[in-house]
């Protein structure tokens, strides 16, 4: 079963509900932290919670975004959200695209990563077709691999040192000089402005991005599902991370 904890700065009184989505069911508990309560009394509360959550089979937990406290959790597993976003990293891609105002088949993507790694590969065989340049840096790897690409799909094999619209780093291996980056590696992964949303599904607007990667999981969404939200796209701009100002044309 998986858990759910929602966060409230105001008092409250704490109680289970039980609710589906998909085929999963979700027992859903409330933290309450009201104003003046000491972080020793939050912490056992906290604890408590998971004793009862965990007495109850759950074994991973959905955590509100932001949730402060996620570190300090020792019987529940937070519910990841990073092999899902690397699992849709061409879905991602296109999406920063289309919010940087570039269409695909004009579009450059760079995909780097330490090692040839599975969703990267993906990625790369999925974007293929739709984009205009793709740019492949692994090192040792990527050539043959770029090279087989062209092979398959005669995409042009673009050398490592072309500057992309969007780069997607699987590792730190870090690309400079590029429009927009979204890393998808380490402890959390950095989407550079960007959610996905899954608008046929009309999930709670508390869930978030668990609840997508959970769906994910049990193959209760598709790529064709999914929409990239854009929270850097202000009146026809669109403002990288790194300061770069790209316009619609």
């Amino acid at each position: 079963m998986i858990g759910r904890i929602r966060y409230s700065r105001k008092k409250g009184k704490g109680e289970l509900t039980m609710s589906q989505m998909g085929p999963q069911t979700i027992l859903s508990a409330e933290l309450y932290e009201p104003k003046g309560l000491s972080r020793r009394r939050l912490l056992r509360r906290l604890a408590r919670l998971e004793r009862c959550l965990a007495g109850r089979g759950v074994g991973r937990v959905i955590l509100p975004e932001g949730f402060p406290y996620g570190e300090a959790l020792t019987r529940l597993r937070p519910v990841e959200t990073l092999p899902f976003y690397r699992a849709v990293a061409d879905v991602l891609a296109r999406g920063a695209l289309e919010g940087m105002g570039v269409p695909e088949n004009m579009g450059r993507v760079a995909l780097s990563a330490p090692w040839l790694c599975p969703e990267l590969k993906g990625a790369a065989e999925r974007l293929c077709p739709r984009v205009r340049e793709l740019v492949i840096d692994v090192p040792e790897e990527g050539e043959g691999f770029a090279q087989w690409l062209h092979g398959r799909y005669g995409l042009p094999v673009t050398p490592t040192d072309v500057k992309a619209h969007v780069a997607v780093a699987f590792g730190p291996t870090e690309r400079s000089g590029d429009g927009r980056t979204l890393r998808l590696y380490g402890r959390k992964a950095d989407l550079n402005g960007l959610t996905l949303s899954a608008p046929e599904l009309a999930l709670p607007p508390d869930f978030g991005q668990p609840a997508l990667a959970l769906l994910w999981e049990a193959g209760c969404l598709t790529r064709e599902g999914l929409k990239v939200l854009d929270s850097t796209t202000i009146s026809g701009q669109t403002l990288a991370k790194d300061g770069a100002l790209w316009y619609n044309y």
